[in-house]
């Protein structure tokens, strides 16, 4: 695999070689975070555990950084991800995704910088009707992501669960989303995740029609899935994470979690993702006493 050296960079030895891809690889995986605080300890008020489930520190983000680029893969800007997706791959081997949800302050303010030191390539999604709140990114904040390195996409704009939604919402959500960010950036936004992976036929189908033609989900998969652009897999990362399942999922191996998700499956179809989402805050103990963001 080619991969770019930084010249003149004073970094650690793990840190020495850039991950962004030269050429493009078959196969990708995509690990998803939400975001990265300084300090092992962070204070996010009266927001619960469901809400900060996959931010992780600032320390053990460096450290699955250095999983990645031992494990020899490179990161997919963009351009990489849409000739993966579109069967452009000449490099046997899977590479590496990395996307960020919501818009939180940390993941462009503590995370992109760290990405930045080692040229990996990064995909945040902002949920547009958070910008400047408490705990999330700014309009000059964004403005500052690097876009040879970071692609901006829509997160919606209230965080909705689309496929619960009306048509006439759904549209709403992504086409208001989008224009505030293009008009924010000056640029094309063509990127979209789904809120809480609330996806189906029809949210993809006025996706398409609104104007985005890459669509991230949370199914979890190697990708190209059979979707192609409009089903992008994900997993996870937790503060949980260790290094050897780290491995694991950049090997290709998510047996574990497909059997988990597979058990979930069964609630998430009969309840919906509405009900499933208020039934999982009770558990945790977050329908009383909790600032809930994420309207299910």
């Amino acid at each position: 695999m080619s991969e770019i050296a930084r010249p003149g960079a004073s970094v650690a030895p793990a840190q020495q070689v850039s991950l962004h891809a030269t050429t493009v690889p078959r196969s990708f995986v995509a690990v998803a975070y939400h975001d990265v605080h300084p300090g092992d300890v962070f204070s996010y008020g009266s927001l619960g555990r469901s809400a900060t489930m996959y931010h992780v520190s600032e320390r053990v983000f460096r450290s699955q950084l250095d999983v990645i680029q031992a494990a020899g893969v490179s990161s997919l800007g963009e351009a990489a991800l849409r000739a993966c997706l579109d069967g452009a791959g000449t490099r046997d081997g899977p590479g590496c995704v990395l996307t960020f949800d919501d818009g939180w302050r940390g993941a462009v303010e503590c995370a992109a910088p760290i990405l930045a030191e080692r040229g990996i390539t990064a995909f945040f999604f902002v949920v547009s009707g958070f910008i400047g709140r408490r705990f999330f990114a700014d309009q000059e904040g964004l403005r500052r992501l690097d876009p040879s390195l970071f692609t901006i996409g829509s997160h919606g704009v209230t965080h909705r669960m689309l496929s619960s939604l009306a048509s006439q919402e759904i549209f709403a959500e992504l086409s208001d989303s989008r224009r505030r960010l293009e008009d924010l950036l000056g640029r094309a936004v063509r990127c979209l995740s789904i809120p809480g992976g609330a996806v189906d036929r029809r949210v993809l189908e006025i996706a398409g029609a609104v104007g985005y033609d890459c669509v991230f989900t949370s199914t979890l998969g190697i990708n190209p899935t059979a979707l192609g652009r409009r089903g992008i897999a994900r997993i996870g990362a937790k503060r949980s994470t260790d290094p050897a399942t780290l491995r694991r999922w950049l090997a290709g191996d998510l047996r574990r979690e497909r059997a988990r998700a597979a058990l979930l499956a069964v609630p998430k179809r009969l309840l919906g993702m509405r009900r499933y989402l208020k039934l999982r805050r009770a558990l945790l103990a977050e329908s009383v006493g909790h600032e809930q963001f994420f309207e299910p």
